[in-house]
């Protein structure tokens, strides 16, 4: 690190952590830090000269994009006089609340901590045991690029998307709205939104800084996206294009089902209306209408990343427990806190179950194949 430059650390260095980070490295003012899980996910990097690959495959001649990172870190060997002025977390979400505990020593009242991963529900849970003393600055980035990893620290860039970024409310679900003017003052005063907002960085992942009523909006879309294209993918085994013709019928149940059930959680949203010309003049019943949504699902899904494999697709071929508590199962415990029945439910409920299947059958393989060597 260079006088003048600032940290931005990473905590979460698979696809999604590898994509903004390298990105983020070209910028002269930025060093960025990844903090990887242990020694051993260190040692591993080092041995790799401190290097990740990205490759754009959507782009003519499919360019290699390797970036140096010399400052990487984990948790036993992170420096004592450091602080965390600026985090962007992309772990899996079921690995949030543990990885960043060792991490809080670090962490003040005046940091800007950015959750940029799939599913729904890690807020919750950070507020209820992490954050019980004091709450940093947090922000929310939802990101519809598709990336998967290829091996070590080498990833495939497979389909263009963007990143939608906010400040989340502090209030509670009803505090949703903020205006214009107070998002363009944020992002002027905001040392984490001012890096995020740089023309370069915009332009390479085509970045929205936008309203929370409007992320809130683009989430529950992607929110839609992962809940069909992430379980089923990972249930029949195929990269996204496989489905293109075939996967309706079954996206079309769990689009119903979510619906019904986030038009209750999420009520306010669905009730919002811009309160002067300094609002913004959403529509939501129109981009959250059914029938838009299975067609956004099955273009962004299985036509503009094709030739991607699903994150959770690679967990389970890869052996790793998957986020499906935070997607399907999601719907799951909605409906449980606000006193729904399983009627409302029993998609989700099903396609968590066949994912969790896929996955122990997958274990269960790899077993007997260990056994019989």
């Amino acid at each position: 690190m260079t006088q003048g430059q600032q940290r931005v650390f990473i905590l979460g260095f698979g696809s999604i952590g590898v994509l903004l980070a390298s990105q983020l490295q070209r910028n002269a003012q930025i060093s960025v830090v990844p903090l990887l899980r242990s020694e051993k996910r260190l040692s591993d990097f080092e041995n790799l000269r401190n290097t990740t690959s990205v490759k754009s495959l959507f782009l003519t001649g499919q360019p290699t994009n390797e970036v140096e990172f010399t400052g990487a870190t984990c948790p036993e060997q992170f420096p004592k006089d450091w602080k965390i002025d600026n985090l962007i977390i992309t772990t899996k979400t079921y690995q949030t609340k543990e990885a960043l505990e060792p991490y809080m020593k670090f962490i003040h009242p005046q940091t800007n901590v950015m959750l940029v991963q799939n599913g729904l529900g890690v807020l919750e849970v950070l507020n209820n045991d992490i954050f019980s003393e004091y709450k940093p600055n947090l922000f929310q980035g939802v990101i519809s690029h598709g990336i998967y990893q290829t091996s070590g620290f080498s990833f495939n860039h497979a389909g263009f998307g963007n990143l939608k970024i906010s400040r989340l409310p502090s209030g509670d679900s009803d505090g949703i709205v903020q205006s214009n003017t107070f998002v363009k003052k944020d992002a002027e005063n905001n040392s984490l939104l001012q890096v995020l907002v740089q023309p370069e960085f915009v332009k390479a992942l085509n970045v929205m800084h936008l309203t929370y009523q409007e992320l809130l909006l683009g989430q529950l879309e992607k929110y839609m996206v992962n809940a069909c294209m992430n379980p089923v993918t990972s249930i029949v085994d195929s990269i996204n294009g496989d489905l293109k013709d075939i996967a309706a019928p079954i996206f079309d149940l769990i689009i119903a089902e979510c619906l019904e059930v986030l038009k209750i959680a999420y009520k306010p949203l669905f009730d919002y209306k811009p309160h002067d010309a300094d609002y913004p003049s959403i529509d939501v019943i129109g981009i959250l209408d059914h029938k838009r949504l299975l067609n956004f699902v099955l273009k962004i899904g299985c036509d503009l990343n094709r030739n991607n494999s699903s994150s959770m697709r690679q967990d389970v071929i890869n052996l790793r427990d998957t986020e499906a508590e935070y997607i399907n199962g999601y719907i799951v415990k909605l409906c449980k806190k606000l006193g729904l029945g399983p009627e409302y439910y029993k998609t989700n409920q099903t396609i968590e179950t066949l994912v969790n299947l896929r996955l122990g059958l997958n274990r269960v393989r790899a077993a007997k194949g260990s056994d019989a060597k």
